[in-house]
């Protein structure tokens, strides 16, 4: 008798310990496979990441050349003549400086080399004489066109006439790699070397100012009358069930919208900051009413019930007290739909917004464009060096959004003893 009870204690025993030990292993299977999909996903994220950098990295770095300068004064004070003036004096000076080793009378000879700089060089020296017009003879730094720059960065030349003007340029110093400002002090261009994204970064701020004036009234009061002024009732449900079923409608949707009633109806002008701005407000409402609606009722029932109990109004509570303390989750709700919206293409594509824009707006109703659409563009233009610009833009757009995303997350730490 006593030999079965220890048998039996043994085996059940044995039977826990079984258990137990199937558990451990369910749990490390799971932590196993938890912890292998957060490695896949990094590895992904890292992998988008170092492709998009990989394809971008040349567009930072510009090459320049080096040309002595001579103006001749009497040119350069006739309007109609100024120029063909300066190219003359580009072209003039790229023939001195290779005469030596081309033969510059052959018409093809001097296409080549007239076709290492930039075609627009002569703007930056209708600048540089403009801002010293006692110069006569120079030295000026220019950038190299975009045919000679892929060959100095890619390193093939299979031309000899081209490998002999990069021996001669790098023998006596007249050629360098700097970095690339232009795409951040330029607009956009039909030369990759001259384009910039400053345009569509002046056009994002001003649609995202204009989004915010007409977004942020409306869509905070309507989150608080929702919460705090409406009774609940079925007509409030089915308010708040639309909202939320807004806040899911794709974005074209939302262009072809603002296509039919602020283009067809109204006739603002398309392509312009205010039109988008306008646009984007109707995809920021929803978000912007809900997380209004969600920061309100986070608030406990005892601060609003310790102000009735002192003799506040219902205004005064919502205004003094719920408000308040609900304005840090507003403001994340606020900073989110921003960074949304600020990564939108479509619905702008939809109210003329993808058009070629070569002039920083001055003012909400000037053509412009936006980032993700100055992206879109460059991408789908087959020359290499548009798609690296691309890249590089789609950087500075995932920096803007980091950027947001550190405010949210610094506001969340900042204001956490105001979240209940």
């Amino acid at each position: 008798m006593y030999i079965q009870k220890k048998l039996g204690k043994l085996l059940k025993y044995r039977h826990i310990a079984s258990r137990v030990s199937l558990k451990n292993r369910k749990d490390r299977f799971l932590s196993i496979l938890s912890m292998s999909a957060l490695i896949f996903s990094l590895g992904i994220l890292f992998l988008i990441l170092g492709s998009i950098i990989n394809n971008g990295y040349n567009a930072l770095t510009a090459t320049e050349i080096l040309l002595p300068i001579t103006i001749d004064k009497n040119s350069t004070t006739d309007n109609t003549k100024i120029r063909s003036s300066l190219i003359d004096s580009i072209h003039k000076s790229l023939e001195t400086l290779f005469s030596d080793i081309i033969d510059t009378s052959d018409p093809s000879n001097k296409q080549a080399i007239y076709s290492i700089i930039s075609e627009t060089a002569h703007h930056n020296l209708a600048d540089f004489v403009h801002k010293n017009p006692q110069a006569a003879t120079f030295k000026m730094w220019f950038k190299a066109s975009t045919m000679f720059n892929r060959m100095i960065k890619q390193k093939q030349i299979h031309n000899k006439i081209f490998s002999t003007i990069i021996t001669k340029l790098q023998n006596e110093n007249l050629i360098k790699q700097s970095f690339n400002d232009a795409l951040f002090t330029k607009y956009n261009s039909m030369s990759p070397e001259n384009s910039g994204i400053i345009g569509s970064l002046i056009g994002s701020t001003f649609s995202i100012i204009i989004c915010l004036v007409l977004a942020l009234p409306i869509g905070i009061t309507s989150g608080i009358c929702l919460n705090e002024l409406i009774p609940k009732n079925k007509i409030s449900y089915i308010i708040e069930v639309s909202i939320t079923n807004l806040a899911a409608v794709p974005s074209i949707i939302f262009g072809i919208l603002g296509l039919a009633i602020y283009i067809n109806i109204f006739k603002i002008p398309r392509s312009s900051a205010f039109i988008a701005g306008m646009t984007l407000s109707l995809m920021m409402l929803p978000n912007l009413v809900i997380a209004t609606k969600q920061a309100l009722a986070a608030v406990p029932s005892s601060v609003k019930d310790a102000a009735f109990s002192l003799g506040a109004s219902n205004m005064q509570v919502i205004l003094h007290h719920s408000f308040p303390l609900a304005l840090p989750g507003i403001m994340q709700g606020v900073i989110l739909s921003i960074a949304r919206i600020l990564g939108e293409s479509s619905p702008l594509i939809m109210i003329g917004m993808v058009a070629f824009i070569v002039d920083i707006p001055k003012n909400f109703l000037d053509p412009t464009t936006v980032l993700p659409v100055q992206i879109y563009m460059w991408a789908s233009n087959p020359h290499i060096e548009f798609i690296q610009l691309a890249a590089i833009a789609i950087v500075a757009l995932l920096l803007m959004l980091l950027v947001l995303n550190l405010v949210v997350t610094f506001i969340r730490k900042k204001f956490d003893h105001f979240i209940f």
